[in-house]
């Protein structure tokens, strides 16, 4: 069943003149209603208006785009960054120029769309079990450039992917790693120390950071190379006031992820024996049973729950916990979850 509202839901949901608590989405800074972000937000449009339709290499540069990328690129801890219109088109984008250069792609289970190279990668293994024999078959192929695409965390349903693999991987091939980290960018990026890789990220910047774009961190080299790729040149950028208000909010999102963070351990402290699956220090708890997401409907409480990833599978309740919710939403969540049968 679909439920419709006329208002971004916050820590609430309003859907036909019913008021629910809201626990799902993406959103899991709350950057959206963030006052701050909001009040900059509103200066920037009135400085940059509500988009810049231009070609990123045009004559004419808004400063604002390499000004916000260091920016980006500081917070994620990596070397450069290139921001573009959606999560979506980073990684096609990036998918898109490493197929042009003529690499051979392996995907782990459960990669999103945003890293497919224009097939539908099928695995019957587990992601585990994938990590068990990647190695080899990275070894046992003639390719000398190897691209593996991977997510950072499984979603919808949760799942905990280990990076450790990487580290097994040999050192003579040229191997670049892809990561569509949408799910964990702005909570926290998979640690990576290996020296015989190439590390490129893509995420979304329309969940945790709360704004419509994407965004590609990588080696500078790579990212200079990739501005002058026909598929960068000729699409429209990000909204530029979008990326203002970042610049001038940083100290907000740290301060966020603090109260998501402590929101995710109080609610872990309530919930002792829950059904849900979940990871740690991560919001997005999930189940397959049956009649939870009803239970939690009947007490005023809204959640997601579709099947996924086909119309065939089994749905999924998928609930989640964000840095708006207060001590008295926690409380209420996991009153009405610890009665569940």
């Amino acid at each position: 069943m679909k439920y419709f509202t006329n208002q971004l839901p916050s820590s609430t949901l309003v859907s036909d003149d019913q008021t629910y608590l809201w626990f799902s989405g993406t959103s899991y800074l709350g950057i959206p209603h963030h006052p701050v972000f909001k009040e900059n937000f509103i200066k920037a449009v009135a400085n940059y208006g509500t988009s810049w339709g231009s070609s990123r290499n045009n004559t004419v540069q808004l400063n604002i785009y390499e000004k916000a990328e260091k920016a980006l690129a500081d917070f994620a801890e990596m070397p450069a960054a290139l921001t573009v219109s959606s999560g979506m088109w980073a990684g096609q984008l990036v998918v898109n120029f490493l197929k042009h250069e003529g690499a051979t792609f392996f995907f782990a289970p459960k990669t999103h769309p945003a890293l497919w190279n224009g097939t539908i990668p099928f695995s019957s293994e587990s992601y585990q079990e994938w990590t068990l024999s990647i190695a080899e078959k990275v070894q046992n192929t003639l390719a000398d450039r190897i691209v593996i695409c991977a997510d950072s965390v499984g979603s919808p349903y949760v799942e905990y992917f280990d990076f450790e693999w990487i580290n097994t991987l040999p050192t003579h091939k040229n191997i670049t790693v892809v990561i569509d980290a949408s799910h964990s960018f702005g909570i926290e990026l998979p640690t990576i120390t290996a020296s015989n890789i190439h590390l490129i990220i893509t995420s979304s910047l329309n969940k945790a950071m709360g704004m419509t774009g994407g965004v590609i961190f990588a080696e500078k080299d790579f990212i200079e190379r990739l501005k002058h790729f026909p598929m960068f040149s000729g699409a429209s950028p990000m909204m530029p006031a979008l990326l203002e208000a970042f610049v001038n909010s940083t100290d907000i999102f740290q301060e966020q992820k603090t109260k998501l963070l402590n929101n995710i351990q109080y609610f872990n402290q309530q919930i002792p024996n829950s059904i849900l699956d979940c990871i740690e220090n991560y919001p997005a708890y999930c189940t397959h049973q049956v009649g939870l997401h009803e239970h939690l409907k009947k007490h005023n409480i809204m959640t997601a729950c579709f099947p996924y990833p086909t119309a065939t599978d089994l749905p999924v309740t998928r609930l989640v916990i964000s840095a708006l919710h207060t001590k008295e939403d926690l409380d209420k969540l996991a009153e009405v979850l610890n009665i569940w049968k």
